[in-house]
C-alpha cells in the first residue's frame, strides 16, 4: 500500500526498536510489531446527534528469541526512550521460559506483485473534513427508514471511519509496512403493527466511503425489522433452511475455527485428519483471499511479515488446506501460508482467516427463494458459541421468515435448529450470487436441504 510520511516514521521507529535490542543484547533475535491507528464516528439516536467521538491508539509489541525460547513484551505509545526498557522487560523473562523447538522467526520473502491492491485499500478523503458534515447523510437515512411502512421509529444510525498503519521488522530480515482505511454505516430500527414490536438492524463496511451502499443498509434494516412482525411458531419438521448473508458469515466463522492449524494440532477440530477428504457438498468452495482488492482485511503481508496469498480452503467440497502461521507450520514440517494475525500490538501472532468467503453461485437470491417450496430464511442465530468445534454438534435458536411455495409468508419465532456442522455443509444444495462481506468473512445466501427445525 502507499508508503506515506507517517508510514516512513513508523518503519523508522521499528528500526530504532531493533537498534535497542542490539544495544541491550546483540545475541538475541527479535521481531518488532508497530501499530498506529485512528478512528472516529458520529451517531444519531432518535434523529438527533447523540455523540461524536474520536480516538487514537499506538504501540509496539516485541518478541525476543534466545535459541528456542521466546519472550514477549509490549508498550503503549511510540516513544524511543522507552525502547531499552521494553527490551530488558522481555529479556528478563527468557530464563523462566521453556524451550520449544518450533519457536523462531520467519525469514524474509518478497511478496508477489498485486497490481491495484494498494490503491483499493486506502481512501485519502477520510479524516479530511469535519465529522459533523456526515450528519445530513445520516439524517437522510433516518428519514428514508422512518418513512417505510411498519417502521415505528429509527432508534439509531451511525457512521464511522478508521485509518491504521503497521510496520514489522525483524533480525531475520523481514521488513513490512502497510496502511489501510475503512468506513462503515449502520442502522437500527423498531417496527410496530397492532401493538406488536420488533427490532432489526443492518450495517456495511468498506475500505472507501464512496463504496458504502447507504440505501441497501436502509432497505435491509427495514426488511429485517418489518418481516418479523406477527411472527408465528412453526411445527417441528425437516425443511430447507436458507441463510441470509448477515448470518451466513457467522456459519463461516464457525467453519473457519476448526480449520486453524493450531486447533487441528491440539485435536480440537472436526477437520483433523481430513485433508484431501470430502467434508461438504460439491456446491461448497471456501476461499481465503488476503489479496482481494478492497477487502476490509486485505494486505500483502500477514502479521509476521510473511507474504500472503490466495488459498482454496475447501474446493468443491474437498478440504484442501488449514490456516498456518510460522509456528504451526513448523509443527507440520511445512511453510507458513501467510495466515498469522494479531489482536493488536498487545497480542502474539496466531493463525487465522482473512477475507474468508463462500464462492458465490449464479442464481439470484430471489430465484433461490422462488425455488424453495417449504423452508425458512434465517436472519439471526442465537447461541452459536455453544456449537462444539470437535464434534460439530450444534443446537441454536433462529429467527427469520417462513417460505411456502416460493414466497415469504410470515415471520417465525421460537425456532430451534439442530444439526451437525458437517451435515450442514454436506446438505448445501444451492448458493446464490449475493456475496456480501461483513468484516473478514462473507457469504452469499445459501440453502441447506432437510435440516431439523423445531
Amino acid at each position: 500500500m502507499a508508503r506515506s510520511e507517517f508510514g516512513n516514521a513508523l518503519s523508522d521507529f521499528a528500526e530504532s526498536a531493533l537498534d535497542a535490542v542490539r544495544r541491550v543484547d546483540a545475541g538475541l533475535d527479535a521481531e518488532v510489531y508497530c501499530y498506529r491507528g485512528r478512528d472516529r464516528g458520529v451517531e444519531l439516536r432518535d434523529g438527533a446527534v447523540e455523540s461524536i467521538q474520536e480516538s487514537e491508539e499506538a504501540g509496539v509489541g516485541l518478541r525476543l528469541f534466545k535459541g528456542t525460547r521466546m519472550a514477549f513484551s509490549f508498550s503503549g505509545g511510540l516513544e524511543e526512550r522507552a525502547l531499552d526498557g521494553l527490551v530488558r522487560s522481555a529479556r528478563e523473562q527468557l530464563p523462566h521460559l521453556v524451550d520449544d523447538e518450533y519457536r523462531g522467526l520467519p525469514g524474509a520473502v518478497a511478496p508477489a506483485p498485486a497490481p491495484g491492491l494498494e490503491e483499493s485499500l486506502n481512501d485519502p478523503s477520510l479524516f479530511r473534513r469535519p465529522l459533523a458534515e456526515s450528519v445530513p447523510r445520516l439524517e437522510e437515512a433516518h428519514r428514508a427508514a422512518s418513512g417505510r411502512p411498519g417502521i415505528k421509529k429509527v432508534l439509531q444510525v451511525g457512521y464511522g471511519e478508521t485509518v491504521s498503519e503497521v510496520a514489522i521488522a525483524s533480525t531475520a530480515g523481514v521488513r513490512a509496512f502497510e496502511t489501510g482505511t475503512s468506513a462503515g454505516v449502520g442502522l437500527y430500527a423498531m417496527g410496530e403493527d397492532g401493538g406488536e414490536i420488533q427490532v432489526g438492524s443492518a450495517s456495511l463496511s468498506a475500505r472507501k466511503a464512496a463504496d458504502l451502499d447507504w440505501d441497501r443498509v436502509v432497505s435491509e434494516a427495514v426488511f429485517r425489522t418489518t418481516s418479523l412482525l406477527h411472527a408465528k411458531k412453526l411445527p417441528s419438521k425437516r425443511r430447507a433452511v436458507l441463510f441470509d448473508p448477515w448470518v451466513a458469515g457467522e456459519i463461516l466463522d464457525l467453519v473457519g475455527g476448526p480449520m486453524v492449524a493450531e486447533a487441528v494440532q491440539r485435536g480440537r477440530s472436526l477437520f483433523k485428519g481430513k485433508l484431501g477428504a470430502r467434508v461438504a457438498s460439491p456446491a461448497v468452495s471456501l476461499i481465503d483471499d488476503p489479496l482481494l482488492p478492497g477487502g476490509v482485511t486485505s494486505g500483502r503481508f500477514d502479521d509476521e511479515g510473511v507474504p500472503t496469498r490466495n488459498k482454496m480452503m475447501i474446493e468443491d467440497g474437498v478440504l484442501r488446506d488449514y490456516f498456518y502461521d510460522s509456528y504451526t507450520a513448523r509443527r507440520d514440517a511445512r511453510a507458513s501460508n501467510g495466515c498469522a494475525g494479531r489482536s493488536g500490538f498487545k497480542g502474539l501472532p496466531g493463525p487465522t482467516s482473512t477475507n474468508f468467503f463462500l464462492k458465490p453461485g449464479k442464481i439470484s437470491r430471489d430465484s433461490l427463494i422462488r425455488d424453495t417450496k417449504d423452508g425458512i430464511l434465517v436472519f439471526e442465530i442465537m447461541g452459536m458459541h455453544t456449537a462444539d468445534p470437535v464434534s460439530g454438534e450444534m443446537s441454536v435458536g433462529v429467527s427469520g421468515v417462513a417460505i411456502e411455495n416460493g414466497e415469504i409468508v410470515h415471520g417465525i419465532r421460537g425456532a430451534m435448529l439442530s444439526t451437525n456442522l458437517l451435515d450442514l455443509l454436506a446438505g448445501v444444495d444451492a448458493v446464490a450470487d449475493d456475496l456480501t462481506f461483513y468484516g473478514a468473512t462473507a457469504a452469499p445466501t445459501f440453502r441447506v436441504s432437510g435440516l431439523s427445525v423445531a
